[in-house]
């Protein structure tokens, strides 16, 4: 007659629990950092919104004069940067073609390592706000 096999109780840190544990903090930074850049691009656009919202305000101005138009644009560009974006190649533009305004940026967001362990995983970002508006 066969006798019963007696095992030995595994130990509550072994190494299946280990990797568990790894794997659910890297997924949970992954998580973090691309939700802090989907927030970062919402709010780029948020101020192409409200740029576009003072545009449409007084837009005989900004059809008319280049500079004010300019100074609008340069300031929307110190908002965006003011909302976290560090990149130092961000461009920022304003386009007036008959009775629609294009605002928009392209800046580089980088993904961060924990512990700066590799270097930044870096993803270029194009938001644009489209402002039709009355003749």
């Amino acid at each position: 007659m066969a006798e019963p096999v007696k095992y030995k109780q595994p130990r509550v840190i072994n190494v299946v629990s280990v990797v568990l544990v790894l794997l659910l903090a890297a997924g949970g930074w992954a998580g973090y950092e691309m939700i802090r850049v989907a927030f970062l691009r919402q709010e780029a656009f948020r101020v192409l919104e409200e740029t576009g919202s003072t545009f449409a305000g007084r837009r005989q101005l900004y059809r008319k004069d280049a500079r004010e138009r300019e100074a609008l644009r340069g300031r929307m560009e110190s908002q965006i940067r003011q909302i976290g974006v560090d990149d130092p190649e961000l461009e920022s533009w304003i386009e007036v073609e008959g009775t629609a305004a294009n605002f928009g940026a392209v800046f580089t967001a980088e993904y961060h390592w924990p512990f700066d362990v590799l270097e930044p995983f870096r993803r270029d970002v194009q938001i644009e706000h489209l402002v039709t508006l009355p003749e």
